[in-house]
């Protein structure tokens, strides 16, 4: 649901403070198509074509070899081999958002690349956004799913989306993960950052200062 529609101009301050990258070792224990058994420092899962794990993102795999991205790098590796002090984990970024004079937490940010606000919401179950805002930020309705929602007005029609990338200070998600609702209209006036995406994130207040960290 959207807790709210109506939304005025607000005041951002925020910083962001990343903890000291540490070298990691990383191995893949087994390979498959598009997907691979990955051991970073000691924890191992399975990771798809494009998923990111402990800062390691996988490019391609196959039965022989994967290619692997860390920090920026890329390299190739066989079955049980493994990288060890070439590369750092990129800083986990805990990002910092200070209310403006209403009391609301405003942050910039970006929806595939474009550039955006975005309204700290988490009574918002989506990503949710105004059809003028998709159309500046160049998002394609033509496929979308129609749905209804109820605002705090009225029931209104919407698009269900899924977003390719969302990013607010140096937190992303990526490949498609962030669900998004788009309301036809002019309104909400910022992007409202929901559910969809925080549950992506930790967040804790340390007095008024709300803290989102990226979870790997």
């Amino acid at each position: 649901m959207i807790s709210r529609l109506l939304i005025t101009t607000f005041i951002l301050l925020s910083t962001s403070a990343p903890v000291n990258a540490q070298a990691v070792n990383v191995k893949v224990i087994a390979l498959f198509s598009d997907k691979a058994l990955i051991q970073v420092d000691g924890e191992q899962k399975i990771v798809n074509k494009g998923e990111t794990f402990k800062g390691v993102l996988l490019k391609s795999a196959s039965a022989r070899g994967a290619v692997v991205e860390i920090d920026g790098k890329i390299s190739r590796l066989d079955l049980n081999q493994s990288i060890a002090g070439n590369f750092k984990k990129p800083d986990r970024t805990r990002l910092k958002i200070y209310p403006d004079s209403f009391g609301m937490y405003v942050v910039k940010g970006k929806i595939n690349g474009q550039a955006t606000r975005f309204l700290v919401d988490t009574g918002a179950t989506f990503v949710t956004l105004s059809g003028d805002k998709a159309a500046r930020l160049k998002i394609d309705l033509s496929n979308a799913a129609r749905s209804t929602a109820q605002t705090a007005a009225s029931i209104v029609n919407v698009y269900q989306i899924r977003l390719n990338l969302v990013s607010i200070g140096g937190i992303e998600v990526r490949q498609r993960q962030v669900e998004a609702m788009v309301i036809p209209g002019d309104q909400p006036f910022d992007v409202l950052l929901g559910n969809s995406f925080l549950r992506h994130t930790s967040m804790e207040k340390a007095g008024v200062v709300l803290e989102i960290e990226k979870r790997f």
